[in-house]
């Protein structure tokens, strides 16, 4: 199973609605594993992550929290190779890591940025 990233609005009523990702726009954000292997891993909470490591036991960001949601994304990006060596699997290079785990990060973050401008939230489940 696959994680996926999608932005949600809220309703008037105060029920969520889940936007449908357009065509051809990757929504992909690691494999299921990565939930407590690389998103809620002790290494990301260490780099003073907190919407990251919260993927555990939720998968939501409200639409306010999307401007500190980008930000934590950034910082995320700084220490990328970083994150990439202390999760990596014996089964890949910490460079291909690093770069799976980037180019996930980079449509967490296209998705963060259109839910922003939407003025909807994020969800990665």
């Amino acid at each position: 199973m696959s994680l996926t990233v999608e932005i949600f609005l809220v309703r008037a009523d105060g029920e969520v609605e889940v936007q449908q990702t357009p065509e051809g726009v990757p929504d992909l954000a690691g494999p299921e594993s990565w939930r407590t292997l690389v998103w809620g891993s002790r290494a990301i909470r260490s780099f003073g992550a907190r919407f990251f490591p919260a993927m555990v036991r939720g998968d939501l960001v409200a639409p306010d929290e999307v401007p500190a949601f980008l930000a934590e994304c950034a910082l995320v990006r700084e220490h990328l190779e970083e994150l990439a060596t202390l999760t990596c699997r014996p089964d890949r290079t910490v460079e291909q890591h690093a770069d799976h785990i980037g180019s996930r990060l980079g449509f967490i973050e296209e998705t963060a940025v259109r839910a922003r401008g939407m003025g909807g939230g994020v969800l990665i489940w």
